[in-house]
């Protein structure tokens, strides 16, 4: 028999410990893991039932105080609490689905109220759907025999998943070859980042801004994939077991002219030690939307961000499955070789074994493999590749058609498909999801232009940049190269002269810096990169540009386009007439 328990029905004392621990369980779940903001919403409602809420909470402290929405919210014409509630009660059936319970934590239908449902016995699998006029989780009547039997047997259920778990371990020693790499250790999860309320002065003005940068913090930083976010107002995630990993310490200085100086410092909670800080300078006509500090909510949390780096400089050899699995993938999308491919490469099937609908894995793992797929197009292997690359951005797609990540694995797949009218408004949606992500906007606008939509192209290149000059890498030469093919050769030269550390893209960026230069009138400068760029690809001299291009670039159109355009700037020889 099930039943839901709450307060009147239940012992206090008895329902309080369930919901604790199943908070920490659902917490440390994959699932739950890899969806920091219904965390914070998950973790908002328990506690607030923890410490002693007679009623629901209201929309109005859903969204300010655990969604990250400033003090102007307005529920009455904004539905996100209720969306994201709603999100929140499929991922929690999604976890019991396929979890053996005997109490679970619900969220009723037109509640915000997290309640305690108990059952007799474990539940039939997520495909056994309750009968009509059954309660949420109550099992069917089935018919007395071996299946019957087996079903509701707890047995079973135990049995299934030790051996879900023992094949998933052998999945990942065989993966690497058995070294040890993962054994006896879990998916690591996201890094906790803590963001604390800013210093700000006591003026009704001065605390009105503090909320403003507040709220723009935590929605940046939120919307990204690769940091779970901590609210220094539900800090009790320390008792599910997770104390934050890093701490974002914001303040707010007016100056006597109108601006504020916004300084921001990263902390690493480990040794209590700055490992980044920055200083914006906030016109007045900037307040209270704080646009300037989008950069920052890159460089803190984005792919190549100072997060990310602070784990792959402090751990360089680790790929253990999950958040190490993604650092190392950032990594070795910089500098690519056949040995970091093949060992992110395993433990990001180690990491989709734990979580096989994780859109961030797949797409990750997507990309890899279209990168595999790249220098060998025509071979067997390639193909092999290209299928499941696509395959493997459609799961993603599948799995979260509502996420960046999800929607931009299904974009990428289009546009390398050459079919720019379907992956141009899947890749417009996902940036719309993350507009802080240079990477995002970078890809998008190398997608565009490749598609031959230079307008819509070059914004989205600029952006990248602005967003995280650190890491240009693509969007940098790829903005270069489009100034270059309309003449504006000096700004294009600017741009690759500022490109931080040219080696983590050096086929890239020697081809453009070839063509700009031989496009300002220096083609022996041009010809010596371009004979640099062939002893980097090992080809020699002579050898087809297009061959060349294909080790390192993947569009087809961007291909041929660039090698017509190293043809008509006398690096390489005309082709001869047929």
């Amino acid at each position: 028999m099930d039943r839901t328990k709450d307060s009147g029905t239940s012992d206090a004392g008895d329902t309080d410990q369930i919901i604790a621990d199943e908070l920490e369980q659902l917490l440390a779940s994959p699932l739950f893991v890899r969806s920091p903001v219904l965390s914070r919403l998950l973790q908002f409602l328990a506690e607030h039932r923890l410490q002693g809420g007679r009623s629901a909470p209201k929309a109005y402290a859903i969204a300010t105080e655990a969604l990250g929405r400033s003090a102007d919210f307005d529920p009455a014409v904004d539905s996100y609490p209720r969306v994201m509630v709603g999100r929140l009660r499929s991922l929690l059936d999604r976890y019991y689905a396929d979890t053996p319970w005997i109490h679970r934590l619900r969220v009723p239908q037109g509640s915000y109220e997290i309640v305690v449902q108990y059952r007799a016995s474990p539940p039939s699998r997520s495909g056994d759907a309750p009968t009509a006029g059954e309660g949420p989780g109550i099992e069917r009547p089935a018919a007395p025999g071996p299946e019957s039997d087996r079903r509701r047997s707890p047995f079973w259920w135990w049995a299934a998943i030790a051996a879900a778990a023992l094949i998933a371990f052998f999945a990942a020693w065989w993966t690497f070859g058995g070294n040890g790499k993962l054994l006896g250790k879990a998916p690591t999860p996201m890094p906790l980042l803590e963001v604390s309320a800013p210093v700000a002065g006591e003026t009704p003005e001065s605390r009105a801004m503090a909320r403003a940068l507040d709220g723009k913090l935590r929605d940046g930083l939120r919307r990204f994939e690769l940091v779970d976010l901590l609210s220094a107002r539900a800090p009790d995630a320390r008792a599910a077991g997770r104390a934050a990993d890093y701490r974002l310490d914001t303040s707010i200085v007016r100056t006597a002219e109108g601006p504020v100086d916004v300084t921001l410092v990263l902390n690493r909670v480990a040794d209590q030690r700055a490992i980044w800080s920055d200083q914006i300078r906030v016109a007045a006509d900037q307040l209270p939307e704080f646009g300037a500090i989008a950069p920052s909510i890159a460089q803190i949390a984005g792919d190549y961000g100072v997060i990310v780096r602070d784990q792959v400089q402090r751990e360089p050899d680790n790929f253990a499955a999950g958040f190490p699995c993604l650092a190392q993938f950032n990594r070795m999308r910089q500098m690519r070789n056949a040995t970091t491919v093949r060992q992110v490469g395993g433990c990001l099937r180690a990491s989709l074994a734990e979580s096989p609908r994780d859109p961030v894995l797949l797409n990750a793992l997507s990309l890899l493999r279209f990168g595999d797929w790249q220098p060998q197009r025509s071979s067997a292997a390639g193909k092999v590749a290209l299928a499941e690359a696509r395959q493997l951005a459609e799961r993603a797609y599948d799995s979260a058609p509502a996420s960046s990540a999800g929607l931009f694995a299904m974009a990428r797949a289009h546009f390398y498909a050459g079919d720019c009218a379907a992956g141009t408004p899947m890749g417009d949606a996902a940036v719309a999801l993350n507009p802080y992500d240079p990477d995002l906007a970078g890809f998008l606008g190398l997608f565009k232009a490749s598609c031959g939509d230079l307008a819509g192209g070059e914004p989205l290149l600029r952006r990248s940049i602005e967003l995280d000059s650190t890491y240009a890498g693509v969007p940098a030469v790829t903005l270069a190269f489009m100034l270059s093919q309309r003449g504006e050769t000096d700004e294009a030269l600017a741009i690759l002269d500022r490109m931080p550390s040219p080696s983590n893209l050096e086929p890239q960026y020697l081809m453009v810096r070839a063509i700009v230069l031989a496009r300002k009138g220096d083609v022996a400068g041009g010809r010596r990169l371009w004979r640099q760029l062939l002893d980097y690809t090992g080809q020699p001299a002579g050898t087809p540009p297009e061959k060349v291009l294909r080790q390192f670039m993947i569009t087809p159109a961007v291909i041929a386009r660039s090698a017509a355009t190293l043809r008509d700037s006398g690096i390489v020889a005309a082709k001869p007439a047929s």
